[in-house]
């Protein structure tokens, strides 16, 4: 799946809506940390394009690119949308390929 800003209802980005997050992204392949928009209502396989957009990265296994909250200190999980995790606005998120991203132990 290739999400766009347009095909969720994100087209203007400088308009924060209540159903948006705002976070800061971590790019675990370069150590750059840039902002994105996602909407509460993304699942982890919807938003890792969508947020891939917005940085300017491409992988072309989606798969296997994972994202952590650095700042509640847990792993996203398959299947869960963002409303219904401690996701807040301005959270530090890392994605990253493999299992770069992932808690040990």
């Amino acid at each position: 799946m290739t999400g766009k800003l347009t095909d969720i209802g994100l087209k203007n980005r400088n308009v924060r809506r209540s159903e948006e997050f705002e976070l800061y992204i971590c790019k675990g392949f370069s150590g750059e940390i840039v902002r994105a928009f996602v909407s509460s209502e993304l699942t982890l396989e919807e938003a890792i394009p969508t947020i891939a957009d917005q940085i300017g990265y491409f992988s072309p296994d989606w798969e296997k690119i994972g994202l952590y909250n650095l700042t509640h200190d847990f792993e996203y999980k398959s299947g869960e949308r963002f409303s219904d995790t401690r996701t807040e606005h301005g959270d530090l998120i890392m994605m990253a390929d493999g299992a770069a991203c992932h808690k040990k132990g």
